[in-house]
């Protein structure tokens, strides 16, 4: 059976409230002065005959999940929906070939091999295989492309002067192909939750650190190897966390209207929502990886400016946004699967991937357009009368501590973990409709009604 992601509580990182403190991120960090070496996998001379190989394997999904599949060209990371799997395992998170640059055959990624006591590091862009039905991926190639008056290359040969102690490396894929930025895809709407939907590719980013390297000498001394320590396998995880929003709305099923002396029904339409994030959260940003040693051989990523590709910001004030809007409109339809912990087949899902674990604020929802939501006589319901929009927990926050309310702890998410919250909207019933607004709201309504709806007699 393939690796899965195991997932979370409903409760996760998540918790429903009404107030965000906008806050715009930090700029950049500085990053590596010197371009990445690249690496390539075949026979190029290498530094003194030195082999670099490495293997890693995907984690389940605890940690990441899944596995990784060398059949298909050109493609990236792709999370696959299992609803059938065992032990409530959802994600399958599958690995293609980028179909990037000289190694289209390969999986581009990042390798960066740190010396811990000099207080260095070398990043490498590198071309890794797939190996074992999909369960593995690996890199094992000659150590070269150094710039002859580079550092990078005067680190490389201190390390080899010690034959790699006190060093170790770190892996990362799912970054933008040859570039230290990660590409985030912006909120992805799973329309009906389902066996076989993917999310776009390179949704996410996964990585291995810190892993301790060795040195063995073979072909009579003549071919130097550097791998890690025994032989150890690597872990892929994923970096930071992603987001299965559930928002289900509650309305009854059907509107009603009396045509020509006859009661009729006919589907209540989605409502039109729209989708918030504050700016600090990570999913809101465009954002840069980084690898700091000082903080043990890790990745991080460094918050650059606001994702003005995927969301509008809103309300901008002494240079900052008070929140940042999804630039498609939500179009929730109606619930007509029972409540539950995870989600069931049909729900209505948004899928967004946080790459930085510790970022903070909140995602909500909002009315967008009222239609069939509204009290009027077109959101009546059959045996249920007029319905309105209710009271409805309408955010998720994730905190941040503050100095003058230290009871609002810090709710920080994991690595490597997928959350499952839900936003559920509810309805108000009311004795006797309210007014429509008139103008263009008339004027859709009345093409809803005239050309959309697919009205039936009421049985």
């Amino acid at each position: 059976m393939k690796k899965l992601f195991k997932l979370l509580a409903v409760a996760g990182i998540f918790a429903s409230c009404s107030k965000e403190t906008p806050v715009v991120p930090t700029g950049p960090k500085a990053q590596d002065q010197e371009a990445p070496i690249t690496l390539s996998d075949g026979g190029a001379d290498g530094e003194e005959g030195i082999r670099l190989s490495l293997r890693l394997d995907v984690e389940n999904f605890e940690e990441v999940a899944g596995g990784f599949d060398a059949t298909q060209q050109a493609r990236a990371v792709f999370p696959t929906i299992n609803t059938g799997a065992a032990d409530k395992k959802l994600i399958d998170l599958r690995a293609y070939v980028d179909g990037v640059g000289p190694a289209k055959d390969r999986l581009m990624g990042m390798i960066y091999i740190y010396d811990r006591k000099e207080n260095k590091h070398i990043p490498f862009n590198a071309p890794f295989r797939v190996y074992n039905d999909g369960k593995s991926i690996g890199y094992d190639g000659l150590v070269s492309g150094f710039d002859a008056n580079g550092d990078y290359k005067k680190y490389f040969a201190a390390m080899v002067k010690r034959k790699m102690q006190d060093c170790y490396v770190s892996v990362i894929i799912g970054n933008d192909p040859w570039s230290l930025n990660f590409t985030n895809k912006g909120p992805h709407i799973i329309s009906s939750w389902d066996d076989g939907v993917t999310l776009p590719g390179n949704f996410v980013m996964l990585k291995s650190e810190a892993n301790p390297l060795w040195w063995r000498d073979n072909k009579n001394g003549k071919v130097h190897e550097i791998s890690t320590l025994n032989n150890t396998r690597m872990k892929l995880r994923m970096m930071g966390y992603l987001m299965m929003l559930r928002i289900r709305n509650t309305f009854p099923q059907y509107v009603e209207r009396t045509n020509r002396g006859k009661r009729e029904r006919a589907l209540r339409p989605p409502m039109w929502t729209y989708l918030d994030l504050s700016p600090t959260l990570s999913a809101a940003q465009e954002q840069q990886l980084s690898y700091d040693n000082n903080s043990g051989t890790r990745f991080y990523m460094a918050p650059k400016v606001v994702d003005e590709t995927h969301f509008t910001g809103m309300h901008k004030w002494g240079g900052k946004y008070a929140f940042m809007r999804y630039k498609q409109f939500v179009m929730v339809p109606v619930s007509t699967t029972p409540a539950g912990e995870l989600p069931a087949k049909g729900d209505y899902v948004v899928a967004m991937y946080f790459p930085q674990a510790d970022d903070y604020g909140s995602v909500g929802i909002r009315q967008a357009y009222p239609f069939f939501y509204d009290g009027s006589v077109h959101s009546l319901a059959p045996g249920s009368g007029y319905q309105t929009l209710g009271n409805f927990n309408d955010k998720l926050v994730k905190s941040k501590p503050s100095d003058k309310n230290p009871r609002i702890s810090y709710q920080k998410a994991l690595n490597n973990k997928v959350y499952y919250p839900i936003i559920e909207i509810s309805p108000k019933s009311v004795s006797s409709p309210g007014p429509v607004a008139g103008g263009w709201t008339t004027a859709q309504y009345k093409d809803f009604i005239d050309n959309q709806l697919k009205w039936e007699p009421i049985p």
